[in-house]
């Protein structure tokens, strides 16, 4: 079945980018705690984290969307 087929391959790429926000929320981290007071540094740390946050909340509703559609089609 084509939409299936099409629904599994969004479901994979949505995971990897779910995946991938996951780390940048490590490494905002680790910039974070090194960042030694260097205030640039920390907001440096603080929009890689916004901007992973979002990324793995975006990918959240793209699968819930994703799922959704499906179903509706099927």
């Amino acid at each position: 079945n084509a939409q299936n087929i099409v629904a599994s391959i969004i479901s994979a790429l949505l995971w990897i980018v779910g995946a991938v926000g996951v780390i940048m929320i490590v490494i905002a981290g680790i910039k974070y705690t090194t960042s030694n007071g260097d205030s640039n540094k920390i907001q440096s740390a603080k929009n890689t984290l916004l901007y992973a946050i979002i990324g793995v909340v975006v990918a959240i509703l793209g699968q819930a969307i994703i799922i959704f559609v499906v179903d509706q089609l099927s």
